[in-house]
């Protein structure tokens, strides 16, 4: 009895605010073309205005990239096997209207590698061959390449081939933080025109050339980022634009990466400790991928997801000074269950079949001309691991409740993160591989009402 007055009456509930009503929105889809030229070739800029007219929100996870990509090498060449013509967008940048930079993924075409390589291999082979240009099987013959393959296995590999002048439409639907948020993105009511920098790789890691025709080049074109706007009715805006006006906090939430780059120092039969710089507040899970250097600088490899386990066979993390699991996990070519395990948590395919990896291997042509699969190409054999690429991922799942914000704060430890891996016999030249942790975090982008500056915390 004492508590039967404890609750406020409605009337009384003066700092409350109340709740706007449902609006009508109207749907169009606006097309947004480069503001920085028309050709664009290898290391230079992107630059994609996301035009939204006043008082609208864009639906961004409907959204979606189209561009012509150009073969101008002078010689046959062929798209990644795994994410096609993505390959040639090295760096990512979304930057907000006043200059702040809303969003950064380094090696981006790396990164969609990584989940193109944990996703349904029907999917890959039908759906995004036909958007992207992926190959025909995730995993071809192809993919053993070093130091190139002939234009004859090539041939058969199912990998997409481009001709001299050849031309291939792509369509990119982004992985991207701030095009994969949990609301719509009020641009309409934001401060200048945000837009999408994109920085374009070097001609040698957009395309695969057989070891018979070792040439480089490509250019693209017809950039086009189409976005579905969402027009209010004038009392829905201006219900919005007081609430913004009334210090209300306007904040949508989304899942992002940061990257960092090592190289590898240890050799065979040695343990290894690489460090990286990373000061986010909630980190839901670590993924790293290992790359050749020298698949990189040469077109003769499959170098965007052309990952190596580098004679890996345990590892675990330094996450704020402790280690993370405190048994390392196995990676050995019979024992990777439980790195496999690791991946698909990491990645959030937990409880999920709708998600796979696409791990076998094409092997000898057979007189009918089927390749047969032959292999469990997730982790490759110990004779294998100075020639043939990979689908391993070194990864950790951080996140300790399904909810925003869970997962680890290292913001104010004061540690790096370490990657402790114990390299076994048959690993990589220790100096040739290329180390990527992506650090997959929650992100929060604060819409200001009084300036309508929009800013990204993490």
């Amino acid at each position: 009895m004492d508590n039967e007055n404890a609750t406020t009456p409605f009337e009384m509930r003066l700092s409350e605010v109340p709740s706007m009503p449902q609006p009508q929105l109207d749907l169009t889809y606006v097309v947004c073309i480069p503001s920085n030229g028309g050709v664009f070739k290898a290391n230079q800029e992107v630059r994609l205005p996301l035009n939204t007219p006043s008082e609208c929100f864009v639906d961004l996870k409907r959204a979606y990239i189209k561009y012509n990509l150009t073969n101008k090498s002078g010689q046959k060449l062929y798209l990644d096997p795994i994410i096609g013509g993505v390959s040639v967008i090295d760096n990512w940048r979304v930057v907000g209207g006043t200059g702040a930079l809303m969003e950064e993924v380094i090696h981006y075409n790396n990164y969609f590698a990584t989940l193109q390589a944990n996703k349904n291999q029907g999917v890959v082979e039908t759906t995004d061959h036909e958007m992207i240009g992926a190959g025909l099987n995730s995993n071809p013959k192809g993919m053993l390449w070093k130091t190139g393959e002939t234009e004859a296995n090539l041939a058969v590999s199912g990998t997409t081939s481009l001709a001299d002048d050849g031309v291939r439409t792509i369509t990119h639907r982004p992985a991207s933080a701030f095009f994969n948020a949990d609301r719509y993105m009020p641009l309409g009511y934001t401060q200048g025109t945000t837009y999408l920098s994109l920085t374009l790789c070097g001609d040698t890691t957009a395309m695969i050339a057989a070891s018979d025709a070792a040439a480089s080049g490509y250019e693209t074109s017809n950039w086009e980022l189409h976005i579905p706007v969402l027009r209010p009715g004038p009392e829905f805006a201006s219900m919005f634009r007081s609430a913004m006006g009334s210090g209300v906090p306007i904040q949508i939430h989304s899942v992002g990466v940061h990257n960092t780059q090592q190289s590898i120092t240890g050799g065979a039969n040695a343990s290894i400790s690489l460090t990286f710089s990373t000061r986010k507040r909630s980190v839901k899970a670590l993924i790293t991928s290992l790359r050749e250097n020298a698949a990189i600088t040469t077109n003769l490899a499959s170098s965007v997801s052309g990952f190596v386990n580098a004679g890996i066979t345990r590892f675990n993390f330094s996450v704020g000074g402790m280690r993370i699991p405190a048994q390392q996990i196995a990676a050995s070519t019979s024992d990777k269950g439980e790195l496999l395990a690791n991946t698909q948590l990491a990645l959030g395919y937990f409880s999920s079949d709708l998600r796979g990896a696409g791990t076998k291997q094409l092997g000898a042509q057979s007189l009918a001309g089927i390749l047969s699969p032959i292999s469990n190409f997730y982790r490759s054999a110990a004779n294998d691991k100075a020639g043939s690429t990979s689908r391993c991922l070194f990864s950790i799942d951080l996140d300790s409740y399904n909810a925003a914000y869970a997962g680890k704060n290292l913001a104010g430890s004061g540690l790096p993160l370490v990657l402790h891996a114990q390299c076994g016999e048959g690993a990589n030249d220790p100096n040739s591989i290329l180390c990527d942790m992506y650090v997959v975090h929650d992100v929060m982008y604060n819409l200001e009402g009084q300036t309508g500056v929009i800013q990204s915390m993490s």
